[in-house]
This record gives C-alpha cells, sequence and structure tokens, in this order.
C-alpha cells in the first residue's frame, strides 16, 4: 500500500510533548519524486553526539538484559529527532520507524541490551500507510503493559490503531490494540502462533 495519508497527527504529537510541528502531507505515490532513495549510513559518526544521551529510560533494562521498549523509542528520538511509528525486537535487535522533523522516513536499528542505535538509513522506498499520533508509541506501550503485564516487544501504528505485542511473565505471547486518540487498551488476546527466537521473554520491571 503506498503512503498515502496526511501526517496531520505527528503535528499533533509534537506539539503534545511541546514541540512546534509543521503539517504535512505524503502523495499518494508514497512521497514526492526528490525522496532520497534508502541510503544506509552507521551510527558513528553521530555517536558522539548522543552517546550520553538518553539510551536508556530510568528502567532501561527488562528482564535478561533486554532495553525496553520506552527506552529504544526514546533513544531512537534523540537520535534522529521525529516521531516513532514502529518499534519491534526482531533479529536480535530493536528496529524503529521513524518520521523525522526533516520530513523524510528512517529505519533505525539499536542495540537489543543497551539501546543504543547501531545503524540507521533514510527509507524513501514505498511501505505500508503509517503516521504520527497524539497517543505515542510509549504510551501506547505502557498502555499494553498495563493489560497484560510483561516485555512489549513490539508497538506499531496500524490500521488507525496501536498494535502491541507482550511477552508474559509467564512466557505466553498477547496482541493488544490500543486507541489512537485515548490510550486505552481497546482489545487483547492470546497469540497462538508467534514463537519467541529472540529470548526477549521476560518483564520490563
Amino acid at each position: 500500500m503506498k503512503r498515502n495519508y496526511v501526517i496531520a497527527c505527528v503535528a499533533a504529537a509534537a506539539l503534545a510533548a511541546g514541540g512546534t510541528a509543521t503539517g504535512v502531507a505524503l502523495a499518494d505515490g508514497g512521497g514526492s519524486g526528490s525522496s532520497p532513495a534508502a541510503t544506509s549510513t552507521t551510527a558513528s559518526a553521530r555517536a558522539a553526539s548522543t552517546a550520553s544521551g538518553p539510551a536508556r529510560a530510568s528502567s532501561g533494562s527488562g528482564t535478561g538484559g533486554v532495553a525496553t521498549v520506552d527506552a529504544v523509542v526514546r533513544s531512537a528520538e534523540a537520535y534522529e529527532p521525529g516521531t516513532v511509528t514502529s518499534a519491534e525486537l526482531d533479529h536480535g535487535r530493536w528496529e524503529v520507524d521513524l518520521y523525522g522533523k526533516d520530513r523524510v522516513w528512517h529505519e533505525i536499528h539499536l542495540d537489543r541490551r543497551t539501546g543504543k542505535v547501531v545503524s540507521s538509513r533514510q527509507d524513501g522506498g514505498d511501505q505500508d500507510d503509517r503516521k504520527g499520533a497524539p497517543v505515542t508509541a510509549v504510551r501506547a506501550a505502557a498502555a499494553a503493559r498495563g493489560a497484560v503485564p510483561g516485555t512489549v516487544t513490539s508497538v506499531e501504528l496500524d490500521n488507525g490503531r496501536w498494535e502491541a505485542e507482550v511477552t508474559a511473565h509467564n512466557g505466553a505471547r498477547h496482541e493488544v490494540y490500543i486507541n489512537l486518540t485515548t490510550g486505552k487498551v481497546t482489545s487483547e488476546h492470546l497469540n497462538r502462533h508467534q514463537h519467541d527466537v529472540d529470548g526477549d521473554d521476560g518483564a520490563d520491571d
């Protein structure tokens, strides 16, 4: 699916965080012709400026030494100012999608244990429609943990709602859906088809 939404909610998210925002529209073709091609960059050039930044929140490491999704989101947004629309623990690392204040989509990879950025790239290709929202990824993750105590291993803005995956204390995986504007959990169910390939079971607290 092409990106064809008006990114107005990014402005709302930025204002909620106390920032200044500008409404941005993405064309039906997945962006303007001047959008950069997917360009890979290493984080080393910018690591010095973010090394002392918020790579972790105060409770940045969950059970097993895995960085929490809250810490990862804050680290990504400190590295590349913007709005995180997806964060997932996959293939031994955190992968974050972020719509930057530069009006460019970024894919950021972070260390699964420290939550520090290891690489990033500008993402100019066609992807699923995603946009920012008044309810942030961190708030959605907190709501998911409130419904299912455990470790949030992914949170994604999709189909007009936040979707989170939580590994409960007993190892069971749950899918939790959060309202885009209120931040309240609308439904939750056990995911019987998902296997833990990352060894990230545990609790955030």
